[in-house]
């Protein structure tokens, strides 16, 4: 009984965000596109490329040392 109550409340509440957010114009994210290909330099002196990549999560950090 508790958790059919506590499902209805979050589908009421899932409800009226989305049609808040839709009144307000307010676009919802696009789904993500795949990364474009690429191939660098490690530290190492070898080089890798998307293709190594595919199917692992990846992390890539970019900075400025200026």
């Amino acid at each position: 009984m508790r958790a059919k109550s506590l499902i209805g409340t979050l589908l009421l509440g899932a409800g009226l965000i989305w049609q808040t957010a839709a009144a307000s114009g307010l676009q919802l994210v696009s789904p993500p596109t795949p990364m474009p290909a690429f191939k660098s330099a490690n530290l190492g002196g070898s080089s890798t490329s998307d293709a190594d990549l595919r199917n692992k999560v990846t992390i890539i950090r970019f900075w400025a040392s200026w």
